[in-house]
């Protein structure tokens, strides 16, 4: 079922933005405490997939959790987990998470185009074997990023002492906001980039329900 989800709450508690969330994504609630958490999504990868081995549900579970700490370590305002049967009946997992980025000092632009190709030709700078480039979107104009990275997930969350490396392909959106200075960042990651192109069109689908109304509303 679509869900609607409102990014974050602004000083006069008027969300800044709202987006709907596709089947098969799973919100978490931020303020959870760590091992409710992890034996929910360990009964939700039970429940949607039973033919899983015990060790394809222990690194789902682990991996995910890591990375929903680090995220909201970072200062996330919303973080989803999706889990999908893809063809072949193959367990499949991913990442999504917002945060929005304010200034802290200086002039306050609402030069949006000009925001998000600054923002585009920072990331190519900083990720050169990137896919850089500028987007619009229904919300507004948005600088994008494809790129893979290389994770070492702490091999003590698997009972073993070292590091476990692991490849994640992410792709980010820096929306230059329309309710005041600032931008809201967009980020998908997954492991399985075998279905790569699935994931760009359910990401697709999000960024395209970006508004500033509540859906429905």
């Amino acid at each position: 079922m679509t869900t609607a989800v409102d990014s974050t709450a602004a000083v006069d508690d008027t969300p800044d933005l709202w987006f709907e969330l596709p089947p098969g994504f799973m919100e978490f609630d931020l303020a959870e405490d760590s091992q409710a958490r992890v034996l929910r999504m360990a009964e939700v990868a039970d429940a949607s997939f039973p033919g899983a081995t015990a060790e394809q549900k222990l690194s789902l579970v682990v991996s995910s959790e890591y990375i929903l700490q680090t995220m909201v370590a970072a200062g996330a305002e919303h973080v989803s987990s999706c889990l999908l049967r893809m063809p072949g009946d193959e367990l499949s997992q991913g990442t999504f998470f917002v945060m929005i980025e304010r200034p802290e000092t200086g002039p306050q632009s609402q030069d949006r185009k000009g925001s998000a190709s600054r923002t585009a030709e920072q990331w190519r700078s900083m990720y050169p074997d990137a896919e850089v480039g500028l987007v619009m979107l229904p919300y507004g104009i948005s600088a994008l990023c494809i790129r893979e990275q290389e994770l070492l997930i702490p091999g003590a969350l698997f009972g073993i002492d070292e590091p476990v490396p692991a490849t994640v392909r992410q792709a980010q959106f820096n929306l230059p906001l329309k309710t005041g200075p600032g931008s809201a960042l967009f980020v998908f990651m997954t492991q399985d980039v075998d279905h790569w192109g699935e994931y760009l069109d359910l990401l697709s689908g999000i960024m395209m329900s970006v508004s500033t109304k509540e859906p429905g509303a």
